[in-house]
C-alpha cells in the first residue's frame, strides 16, 4: 500500500469548483492532490508543499494564469506547469509556453490525456530536481575537501591517505561524469519532442545518486583516518557489489568501444567486511580492464563465483597485456603501466591491502598482447 506522503504531489490552481473538483478527483489514486481557487492561495501552498506539478487555468478573476505562470517561475524554476485552456485561448496558451509552461491542455479536457501528461512533467520535474540535487552533492562534497585540506596542519604525514582519497574519488566521479553526459543528452532530446523523458533518466539518475553517496562515505573514511576505532565488519553480499560496480560502469565500456560482460552467480555470497571498501577494491580492477581494453576495442568478462567457503570474482580482459617484467611490480604503491594517461599507480595497491585486510587474497595472469586476468578470492561468512 502506498503511503500518501510518498505520492507525487500535484497543485491544481482554478477559480472554477468544477473542473477543479474533476482533476482532483482524477489524480486522488496516484497523486497527492492541493487545490486553490486563486493564484496568490496556490502560490502559497506552491512555497509550502513545493509539488511535482502545477496545473493552472490560464483565465481567472484577479491575478491571471498568465501573472500567476511568472510569479510560480520566479518561487520554482524547474516545477512542471501545465496551463488550461478554454476554447479560443490558442495564442495564450503559446504565450504561456513562451514564459516557460511546460504543456497546455484545452478545456474540456480527456481524462486518459490528462494523466499521461500530468505523469510526463511530474517525471520530468523529478529528473530535474534529483540531478540539481546530485550537482549540489558534488559542489558541497568539494567544498567539505577543500576546508579538510585547509585545516589538516600535518597534511605531510597524510600524504599516503590523501594521494590514495584522491585516486578513489576518481572512479566514481568518472562514471557520474558519464552519466551526467548521457543524461544531459537525452534530455536534450526529451524537450526537442515536446516534452517527452525517457524512461531510463531515472535509472541513471540513481546511478548518479549512488556514485555522489560513494564519495561521500569515501571523504567520511578519509576523515577518519588512521583514528583508532575502525568502521565495524557487517554481513555484505559480494554479489550485490559486482553488479552495482558493473551497471555503473555502463556507459564507460560504451564510451570506451568495449564489451562489457558479466556472469554472476545467483548466491548472494556473503562476507563480513566494509562494503565501501570491498566495491573501492573491485571497481578499481574493473576501470582497469575497461581501460586496458579500450585501445583495441576489446571485451571485459566480469565474472562472480561462489565455492563452498571463498568467492572467486574474476575479472578478464582482452587488452595488451602485462609484460612479465612488470607483472611481479604492479600491486607496489605508485607503479603504473599508464605513463602519461593520468594513471597514479595506486589502484591495485589499494586494490590488494583491501582484498588482504578482508583475510583474502588476490592473483593476476596475464599474456602479452592477449589480456589480462585478476581474481579476487574472498572468504565467505560461515553459516
Amino acid at each position: 500500500m502506498t503511503i500518501a506522503s510518498d505520492l507525487p504531489q500535484v497543485l491544481v490552481i482554478d477559480d472554477e469548483m468544477g473542473p477543479r473538483e474533476s482533476l482532483r478527483m482524477l489524480l486522488k489514486p496516484n497523486y497527492q492532490v492541493y487545490t486553490a481557487d486563486n493564484v496568490e492561495a496556490g502560490l502559497h501552498i506552491l512555497r509550502e508543499k513545493k509539488p511535482d506539478a502545477v496545473i493552472s487555468d490560464i483565465r481567472m478573476p484577479g491575478t491571471s494564469g498568465i501573472d500567476g505562470l511568472r510569479k510560480i517561475r520566479e518561487i520554482d524554476p524547474h516545477v512542471a506547469v501545465i496551463m488550461l485552456t478554454g476554447f479560443g485561448a490558442l495564442e495564450t496558451a503559446k504565450e504561456a509556453l513562451r514564459l516557460g509552461a511546460n504543456d497546455y491542455i484545452s478545456k474540456p479536457f480527456d481524462a486518459r490525456e490528462m494523466r499521461e501528461v500530468i505523469g510526463r512533467n511530474v517525471e520530468r520535474t523529478r529528473i530535474q530536481r534529483t540531478g540539481i540535487n546530485a550537482a549540489a552533492e558534488i559542489k558541497e562534497l568539494n567544498n567539505r575537501l577543500l576546508k579538510e585540506l585547509a585545516q589538516k596542519e600535518r597534511l605531510a604525514s597524510l600524504g599516503q591517505a590523501s594521494a590514495e582519497f584522491v585516486h578513489d574519488l576518481g572512479n566514481p566521479l568518472t562514471i557520474v561524469w558519464g552519466y551526467v553526459q548521457l543524461l544531459a543528452k537525452k534530455l536534450e532530446q526529451s524537450e526537442k519532442e515536446n516534452g517527452t523523458t525517457n524512461e531510463t533518466s531515472a535509472k541513471e539518475l540513481n546511478i548518479i545518486e549512488q556514485n555522489v553517496r560513494l564519495c561521500r562515505e569515501l571523504l567520511t573514511m578519509w576523515q577518519s583516518y588512521g583514528s583508532v576505532e575502525a568502521s565495524p565488519h557487517k554481513p555484505i553480499s559480494v554479489t550485490q557489489v559486482v553488479r552495482e560496480v558493473v551497471k555503473g560502469v555502463g556507459p564507460m565500456a560504451v564510451q570506451s568501444g568495449v564489451e562489457l560482460h558479466c556472469d554472476i552467480c545467483d548466491d548472494p555470497c556473503t562476507l563480513l567486511g566494509d562494503s565501501v571498501q570491498i566495491m573501492r577494491a573491485i571497481q578499481n580492477v574493473i576501470i582497469n580492464a575497461l581501460q586496458a581494453s579500450a585501445e583495441k576495442k576489446g571485451s571485459v568478462v566480469v565474472s562472480c563465483t561462489c565455492k563452498d567457503f571463498y568467492v572467486d570474482v574474476r575479472v578478464e580482459d582482452t587488452g595488451y597485456g602485462i609484460a612479465p617484467a612488470q607483472l611481479a611490480k604492479i600491486f607496489d604503491p605508485y607503479f603504473t603501466t599508464k605513463q602519461g594517461k593520468s594513471g597514479t599507480g595506486l589502484g591495485l595497491y589499494i586494490t590488494k591491502k583491501v582484498v588482504e585486510d578482508h583475510n583474502g587474497s588476490i592473483k593476476v595472469e596475464s599474456t602479452p598482447q592477449i589480456g589480462t586476468t585478476f581474481t579476487i578470492r574472498l572468504p565467505l561468512l560461515n553459516n
